[in-house]
């Protein structure tokens, strides 16, 4: 049922809140939330800030490829991310569908928990189509057409201007 609302309301311009809560933060260690972005490309808006304990947390939004890396202890990249403070937001996308994380970060400082209000949006852009880019081959096409309409032009340009400097009429075009 709440997923059945879910995808209507992702069908639909808007926003959806996905997170709206305060979560509780260990010391020296970090919190990770999923978002599952299936149907259709969103902005994914976080906004955060620290009710209790810690100087600051840090909230990161990556791939979940790169959370699987981080519980790993290895090298991970990050797609959007604040600096460790104690409110913070950021904004992401419309980036691909696919699963991202929000990862709540307390291991700046780690001498206690952190109580933190987190609050997790999703905005769907609306009907209006996403921008594209042309393949290499129609670019090169596009400037080769442009160019010879260019030329044509420079060569009547040159005749009705040669003309017009020797005293004679000019010469019809066609």
């Amino acid at each position: 049922m709440i997923l059945a609302i879910f995808l209507l309301l992702a069908a639909s311009p808007g926003t959806v809140a996905l997170l709206d809560e305060a979560v509780q933060v260990p010391a020296a260690e970090w919190r990770s939330f999923d978002i599952e972005l299936r149907q259709q490309p969103a902005i994914i808006e976080c906004r955060y800030w620290v009710d209790g304990g810690g100087a600051g947390v840090r909230v990161a939004l990556m791939h979940q490829e790169d959370l699987e890396r981080l519980r790993a202890g290895l090298g991970h990249r990050v797609l959007a991310a604040t600096d460790y403070q104690r409110s913070g937001q950021f904004r992401y996308g419309p980036g691909p569908l696919g699963d991202y994380s929000v990862v709540v970060d307390n291991r700046m400082e780690g001498r206690g928990p952190a109580q933190v209000h987190l609050a997790v949006s999703l905005e769907f852009p609306g009907p209006h189509p996403q921008a594209r880019e042309l393949s290499p081959q129609r670019r090169l096409m596009v400037i080769l057409v442009t160019a010879a309409c260019m030329a044509a032009i420079a060569v009547v340009a040159v005749r009705h201007l040669k003309g017009a400097l020797l005293g004679g009429p000019s010469q019809p075009v066609g």
